[in-house]
């Protein structure tokens, strides 16, 4: 068995928890950082690393939403 340890943003858990239960991956809540990014751990077997791959490129994807919003509101606020 295979593991992949995700930190994963409050803002966007809501998404990340719904993409696991779609790919059907077994998952822990396992802690939270000092960033209050909630750790979860992946277990999974070889023949679903490409779920995993998929969830890996989602997160970033969810991350990456994530950031260029914050960055517009803090473009508002300069204005």
């Amino acid at each position: 068995m295979r593991k992949a340890s995700f930190e994963v943003p409050a803002e966007v858990i809501g998404d990340f928890t719904e993409k696991m239960t779609e790919l059907e991956l077994s998952n822990s809540i396992t802690g939270k950082t000092e960033d209050d990014e909630i750790e979860i751990e992946v277990l999974y077997e070889k023949e679903e690393s490409e779920q995993v791959d998929e969830l890996e490129e989602y997160l970033a994807e969810l991350i990456q939403e994530l950031d260029e919003e914050e960055e517009e509101e803090e473009e508002d606020e300069d204005k």
